[in-house]
Protein backbone atom coordinates (compact mmCIF):
# COMPACT_ATOMS: atom_id res chain seq x y z
CA UNK A 1 0.00 0.00 0.00
CA UNK A 2 1.42 3.65 -0.79
CA UNK A 3 0.72 7.08 0.82
CA UNK A 4 0.49 10.87 0.61
CA UNK A 5 -6.72 18.32 7.03
CA UNK A 6 -6.99 18.53 13.49
CA UNK A 7 -6.22 18.97 17.16
CA UNK A 8 -9.01 19.39 19.60
CA UNK A 9 -12.19 20.97 18.35
CA UNK A 10 -10.77 23.50 15.92
CA UNK A 11 -11.00 24.90 12.43
CA UNK A 12 -12.78 23.07 9.66
CA UNK A 13 -10.72 20.31 8.15
CA UNK A 14 -9.78 20.69 4.54
CA UNK A 15 -11.87 18.45 2.33
CA UNK A 16 -8.56 16.97 1.26
CA UNK A 17 -8.37 15.10 4.52
CA UNK A 18 -11.25 12.95 3.32
CA UNK A 19 -8.81 11.19 1.04
CA UNK A 20 -6.39 10.09 3.71
CA UNK A 21 -8.33 7.66 5.84
CA UNK A 22 -5.95 4.70 6.11
CA UNK A 23 -2.85 3.39 7.73
CA UNK A 24 0.36 5.20 8.58
CA UNK A 25 3.80 4.10 7.44
CA UNK A 26 6.32 2.61 9.84
CA UNK A 27 8.21 -0.53 10.75
CA UNK A 28 5.54 -3.19 10.95
CA UNK A 29 4.79 -6.68 9.74
CA UNK A 30 4.45 -7.08 6.00
CA UNK A 31 0.99 -7.99 4.83
CA UNK A 32 0.95 -11.60 3.74
CA UNK A 33 -2.68 -12.70 4.10
CA UNK A 34 -6.07 -11.05 4.17
CA UNK A 35 -6.69 -9.59 7.62
CA UNK A 36 -10.01 -11.37 7.88
CA UNK A 37 -8.54 -14.76 7.00
CA UNK A 38 -8.20 -15.63 10.67
CA UNK A 39 -11.02 -15.63 13.20
CA UNK A 40 -11.16 -15.23 16.94
CA UNK A 41 -12.50 -17.98 19.22
CA UNK A 42 -16.26 -17.90 19.42
CA UNK A 43 -16.68 -15.83 16.24
CA UNK A 44 -17.75 -18.66 13.94
CA UNK A 45 -21.30 -17.29 14.10
CA UNK A 46 -20.97 -13.53 14.06
CA UNK A 47 -23.50 -11.36 15.81
CA UNK A 48 -25.01 -8.65 13.65
CA UNK A 49 -23.82 -5.18 14.69
CA UNK A 50 -24.93 -1.70 13.71
CA UNK A 51 -22.17 0.90 13.95
CA UNK A 52 -23.11 4.60 13.78
CA UNK A 53 -20.56 6.47 11.71
CA UNK A 54 -20.28 10.10 10.56
CA UNK A 55 -19.62 10.70 6.88
CA UNK A 56 -16.70 13.04 7.59
CA UNK A 57 -13.28 11.39 6.93
CA UNK A 58 -14.96 8.08 6.09
CA UNK A 59 -13.68 7.56 2.55
CA UNK A 60 -12.24 4.09 3.08
CA UNK A 61 -15.32 3.11 5.07
CA UNK A 62 -17.39 3.99 2.00
CA UNK A 63 -15.29 1.53 0.01
CA UNK A 64 -15.57 -1.10 2.76
CA UNK A 65 -19.34 -0.74 2.72
CA UNK A 66 -19.88 -0.78 -1.03
CA UNK A 67 -17.53 -3.74 -1.55
CA UNK A 68 -19.27 -5.77 1.16
CA UNK A 69 -16.40 -5.92 3.67
CA UNK A 70 -18.54 -4.66 6.55
CA UNK A 71 -21.31 -7.08 5.60
CA UNK A 72 -18.81 -9.94 5.65
CA UNK A 73 -18.00 -9.01 9.26
CA UNK A 74 -21.67 -8.85 10.24
CA UNK A 75 -21.62 -5.05 10.44
CA UNK A 76 -24.21 -2.61 9.15
CA UNK A 77 -23.15 1.04 8.99
CA UNK A 78 -25.71 3.62 10.05
CA UNK A 79 -24.55 6.89 8.51
CA UNK A 80 -25.34 9.86 10.74
CA UNK A 81 -24.41 12.77 8.46
CA UNK A 82 -21.43 15.09 8.19
CA UNK A 83 -19.55 16.64 11.07
CA UNK A 84 -17.76 19.99 10.84
CA UNK A 85 -14.33 18.35 11.01
CA UNK A 86 -12.41 15.42 12.47
CA UNK A 87 -12.29 16.67 16.08
CA UNK A 88 -16.09 17.04 15.93
CA UNK A 89 -16.18 13.33 15.05
CA UNK A 90 -14.42 12.60 18.33
CA UNK A 91 -16.78 14.86 20.28
CA UNK A 92 -19.68 12.87 18.84
CA UNK A 93 -18.05 9.55 19.78
CA UNK A 94 -17.34 10.74 23.33
CA UNK A 95 -20.97 11.88 23.61
CA UNK A 96 -22.20 8.48 22.34
CA UNK A 97 -23.84 10.14 19.33
CA UNK A 98 -21.64 8.02 17.06
CA UNK A 99 -19.92 4.72 17.76
CA UNK A 100 -16.74 5.44 15.79
CA UNK A 101 -15.06 8.29 13.96
CA UNK A 102 -11.77 9.29 12.40
CA UNK A 103 -9.72 12.32 13.39
CA UNK A 104 -6.27 13.70 13.92
CA UNK A 105 -4.19 12.07 16.65
CA UNK A 106 -3.89 15.30 18.63
CA UNK A 107 -7.69 15.44 18.94
CA UNK A 108 -7.63 12.02 20.61
CA UNK A 109 -4.85 13.08 22.98
CA UNK A 110 -6.66 16.24 24.00
CA UNK A 111 -9.94 14.36 24.30
CA UNK A 112 -8.31 12.05 26.86
CA UNK A 113 -6.99 15.08 28.71
CA UNK A 114 -10.54 16.46 28.86
CA UNK A 115 -11.79 13.18 30.33
CA UNK A 116 -13.38 11.87 27.13
CA UNK A 117 -12.38 8.23 26.95
CA UNK A 118 -11.84 7.47 23.29
CA UNK A 119 -9.17 5.26 21.84
CA UNK A 120 -7.59 4.77 18.40
CA UNK A 121 -7.94 1.20 17.11
CA UNK A 122 -6.48 1.60 13.61
CA UNK A 123 -4.51 4.37 11.85
CA UNK A 124 -6.26 6.62 9.35
CA UNK A 125 -4.35 9.66 8.06
CA UNK A 126 -0.67 9.33 7.16
CA UNK A 127 2.26 11.38 5.92
CA UNK A 128 5.57 10.41 4.33
CA UNK A 129 8.54 12.17 2.78
CA UNK A 130 7.24 11.30 -0.68
CA UNK A 131 3.59 12.11 0.00
CA UNK A 132 3.30 14.57 2.91
CA UNK A 133 -0.07 15.51 4.26
CA UNK A 134 0.57 19.25 4.71
CA UNK A 135 2.60 21.64 2.58
CA UNK A 136 3.53 25.23 3.37
CA UNK A 137 3.13 27.18 0.15
CA UNK A 138 4.53 30.54 -0.94
CA UNK A 139 4.35 32.51 -4.17
CA UNK A 140 6.98 31.63 -6.75
CA UNK A 141 8.41 35.16 -6.65
CA UNK A 142 8.18 35.49 -2.86
CA UNK A 143 11.25 36.66 -0.89
CA UNK A 144 10.50 33.77 1.49
CA UNK A 145 13.04 31.13 0.50
CA UNK A 146 12.98 28.99 3.67
CA UNK A 147 10.80 28.64 6.78
CA UNK A 148 13.10 30.91 8.77
CA UNK A 149 12.04 33.75 6.46
CA UNK A 150 8.48 33.54 7.82
CA UNK A 151 9.45 35.45 10.96
CA UNK A 152 7.62 38.76 11.00
CA UNK A 153 5.23 37.67 8.25
CA UNK A 154 1.61 36.47 8.04
CA UNK A 155 1.05 32.73 7.71
CA UNK A 156 -2.34 31.04 7.32
CA UNK A 157 -2.28 28.29 9.94
CA UNK A 158 -4.67 28.43 12.89
CA UNK A 159 -2.82 28.24 16.23
CA UNK A 160 -2.94 24.86 18.00
CA UNK A 161 -4.03 23.03 14.84
CA UNK A 162 -2.38 20.38 12.72
CA UNK A 163 -1.35 23.03 10.19
CA UNK A 164 0.30 25.10 12.94
CA UNK A 165 2.52 22.52 14.64
CA UNK A 166 4.94 21.79 11.77
CA UNK A 167 6.22 25.33 11.28
CA UNK A 168 6.25 25.99 15.04
CA UNK A 169 8.29 22.86 15.74
CA UNK A 170 10.62 23.58 12.83
CA UNK A 171 11.39 27.08 14.07
CA UNK A 172 11.86 25.92 17.65
CA UNK A 173 14.39 23.33 16.52
CA UNK A 174 16.27 26.13 14.76
CA UNK A 175 16.35 28.11 17.99
CA UNK A 176 13.91 30.69 16.61
CA UNK A 177 10.80 32.16 18.24
CA UNK A 178 7.61 31.04 16.42
CA UNK A 179 5.82 33.79 18.33
CA UNK A 180 7.34 36.21 15.81
CA UNK A 181 5.21 34.68 13.06
CA UNK A 182 1.72 36.18 12.68
CA UNK A 183 -0.52 33.13 12.38
CA UNK A 184 -4.02 33.77 11.04
CA UNK A 185 -7.04 31.58 10.30
CA UNK A 186 -8.81 31.27 6.96
CA UNK A 187 -11.01 28.20 6.81
CA UNK A 188 -11.73 28.05 3.10
CA UNK A 189 -8.89 26.75 0.92
CA UNK A 190 -10.01 28.98 -1.94
CA UNK A 191 -9.70 32.04 0.28
CA UNK A 192 -6.27 30.87 1.40
CA UNK A 193 -5.02 30.51 -2.16
CA UNK A 194 -6.47 33.89 -3.14
CA UNK A 195 -4.82 35.59 -0.15
CA UNK A 196 -1.48 34.05 -1.09
CA UNK A 197 -1.66 34.94 -4.77
CA UNK A 198 -2.71 38.51 -3.95
CA UNK A 199 0.20 38.93 -1.55
CA UNK A 200 -1.98 39.37 1.52
CA UNK A 201 -0.12 36.60 3.34
CA UNK A 202 3.40 35.19 3.02
CA UNK A 203 2.47 31.51 3.23
CA UNK A 204 -0.44 29.12 3.60
CA UNK A 205 -0.50 25.64 5.13
CA UNK A 206 -2.62 23.34 2.94
CA UNK A 207 -3.42 19.64 3.13
CA UNK A 208 -3.47 17.17 0.25
CA UNK A 209 -4.80 16.92 -2.37
CA UNK A 210 -5.64 20.65 -2.29
CA UNK A 211 -1.94 21.55 -2.01
CA UNK A 212 -1.05 19.65 -5.19
CA UNK A 213 -3.97 21.21 -7.05
CA UNK A 214 -2.83 24.70 -6.05
CA UNK A 215 0.75 23.95 -7.12
CA UNK A 216 -0.49 22.53 -10.42
CA UNK A 217 -2.13 25.86 -11.22
CA UNK A 218 1.35 27.40 -11.21
CA UNK A 219 3.15 30.27 -9.55
CA UNK A 220 3.41 28.50 -6.19
CA UNK A 221 6.17 26.53 -4.50
CA UNK A 222 6.67 24.51 -1.31
CA UNK A 223 9.04 25.64 1.45
CA UNK A 224 8.18 23.06 4.14
CA UNK A 225 6.06 19.95 4.69
CA UNK A 226 4.74 18.39 7.87
CA UNK A 227 6.96 15.36 7.38
CA UNK A 228 10.06 17.53 6.90
CA UNK A 229 9.37 19.28 10.19
CA UNK A 230 7.98 16.47 12.36
CA UNK A 231 9.13 13.14 10.90
CA UNK A 232 5.80 11.63 11.95
CA UNK A 233 4.00 9.15 9.72
CA UNK A 234 0.79 8.60 11.62
CA UNK A 235 -1.35 11.71 11.66
CA UNK A 236 -4.76 10.32 12.57
CA UNK A 237 -6.80 7.28 13.48
CA UNK A 238 -10.19 5.63 13.77
CA UNK A 239 -11.46 5.72 17.35
CA UNK A 240 -14.16 4.13 19.49
CA UNK A 241 -15.13 5.00 23.05
CA UNK A 242 -13.74 2.83 25.83
CA UNK A 243 -17.30 1.86 26.75
CA UNK A 244 -18.08 0.67 23.22
CA UNK A 245 -14.82 -1.26 23.03
CA UNK A 246 -15.52 -3.02 26.31
CA UNK A 247 -19.13 -3.80 25.43
CA UNK A 248 -18.65 -4.75 21.77
CA UNK A 249 -15.14 -6.14 21.19
CA UNK A 250 -16.28 -8.35 18.30
CA UNK A 251 -17.78 -5.33 16.51
CA UNK A 252 -14.54 -3.36 16.92
CA UNK A 253 -12.49 -6.30 15.65
CA UNK A 254 -14.79 -6.68 12.66
CA UNK A 255 -14.62 -2.96 11.90
CA UNK A 256 -10.82 -3.05 11.89
CA UNK A 257 -10.76 -6.09 9.62
CA UNK A 258 -13.24 -4.49 7.20
CA UNK A 259 -11.13 -1.35 6.92
CA UNK A 260 -8.00 -3.43 6.35
CA UNK A 261 -9.78 -5.50 3.72
CA UNK A 262 -10.83 -2.30 1.95
CA UNK A 263 -7.22 -1.12 1.89
CA UNK A 264 -6.08 -4.52 0.63
CA UNK A 265 -8.70 -4.32 -2.14
CA UNK A 266 -7.61 -0.82 -3.16
CA UNK A 267 -3.93 -1.69 -3.31
CA UNK A 268 -4.16 -5.13 -4.86
CA UNK A 269 -4.94 -3.99 -8.40
CA UNK A 270 -4.91 -0.76 -10.40
CA UNK A 271 -8.49 -1.38 -11.53
CA UNK A 272 -9.54 -1.77 -7.91
CA UNK A 273 -7.89 1.55 -7.10
CA UNK A 274 -9.82 3.21 -9.89
CA UNK A 275 -13.06 1.65 -8.67
CA UNK A 276 -12.38 2.82 -5.10
CA UNK A 277 -11.64 6.34 -6.33
CA UNK A 278 -15.00 6.40 -8.13
CA UNK A 279 -16.78 5.19 -4.99
CA UNK A 280 -15.15 7.90 -2.89
CA UNK A 281 -15.89 10.59 -5.46
CA UNK A 282 -19.52 9.46 -5.68
CA UNK A 283 -19.93 9.57 -1.90
CA UNK A 284 -17.91 12.72 -1.16
CA UNK A 285 -17.87 14.78 -4.35
CA UNK A 286 -14.06 14.80 -4.11
CA UNK A 287 -11.89 13.36 -6.87
CA UNK A 288 -9.70 10.92 -4.96
CA UNK A 289 -6.15 9.91 -5.79
CA UNK A 290 -6.40 6.71 -3.80
CA UNK A 291 -3.23 4.82 -4.80
CA UNK A 292 -0.96 7.69 -3.79
CA UNK A 293 -2.65 8.22 -0.46
CA UNK A 294 -2.54 4.77 1.10
CA UNK A 295 0.36 3.51 3.15
CA UNK A 296 2.49 0.53 2.30
CA UNK A 297 3.38 -1.49 5.37
CA UNK A 298 1.90 -0.22 8.61
CA UNK A 299 -1.29 -1.85 9.74
CA UNK A 300 -1.03 -1.20 13.47
CA UNK A 301 -1.08 2.01 15.47
CA UNK A 302 2.41 3.44 16.01
CA UNK A 303 3.11 3.99 19.70
CA UNK A 304 6.25 5.88 18.73
CA UNK A 305 4.33 8.37 16.60
CA UNK A 306 1.71 8.90 19.29
CA UNK A 307 4.48 9.51 21.82
CA UNK A 308 5.91 12.15 19.47
CA UNK A 309 2.55 13.91 19.28
CA UNK A 310 2.21 13.84 23.06
CA UNK A 311 5.67 15.40 23.38
CA UNK A 312 4.71 18.14 20.92
CA UNK A 313 1.53 18.95 22.85
CA UNK A 314 3.48 18.99 26.11
CA UNK A 315 6.16 21.29 24.70
CA UNK A 316 3.50 23.73 23.51
CA UNK A 317 1.62 23.74 26.80
CA UNK A 318 -1.50 22.01 25.48
CA UNK A 319 -1.16 19.21 28.04
CA UNK A 320 0.95 18.81 31.16
CA UNK A 321 3.95 16.46 31.13
CA UNK A 322 2.77 12.94 31.88
CA UNK A 323 -0.89 13.94 31.78
CA UNK A 324 -1.60 11.59 28.87
CA UNK A 325 0.29 8.38 28.05
CA UNK A 326 0.38 6.65 24.65
CA UNK A 327 -1.44 3.66 26.14
CA UNK A 328 -4.33 5.99 27.04
CA UNK A 329 -4.78 6.90 23.39
CA UNK A 330 -4.60 3.67 21.40
CA UNK A 331 -4.90 -0.10 21.38
CA UNK A 332 -3.77 -2.68 18.82
CA UNK A 333 -5.74 -5.40 20.58
CA UNK A 334 -8.23 -5.76 17.73
CA UNK A 335 -5.75 -5.57 14.87
CA UNK A 336 -4.77 -8.93 13.32
CA UNK A 337 -1.33 -7.64 12.34
CA UNK A 338 -0.44 -6.91 15.95
CA UNK A 339 -0.50 -10.65 16.63
CA UNK A 340 1.49 -11.99 13.68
Amino acid sequence: MNSRPLPFFIQRLSTAFLLLSVLALGGCTKKVTSPSSGSQPGEAQKKEFTIRLPETLSDVAFVAEEKGFFKKEGIRIQWTGKQAHGPANIVSVAAAQNDAGASITTAMIQARKAGNKVKIVIPSAISTAKTPLISFLVAENSPVKKPEDLLGRKVVASPQTITWYPVVEYLKKKGLDPGKVEFIALRDVGQQEQALRQGEVAAIAVTEPAASLIIKRGGIRVILTDFDALQINQIGGWAFSDDFIQSNPAAVRGFVRAILDAVDFIKSDARNSEEAAKIIEKRTGIAARVPELLAADQFTVSEQDIAKWIAILESNGSIKPGEVKPSDVFTNEFNPYAHK
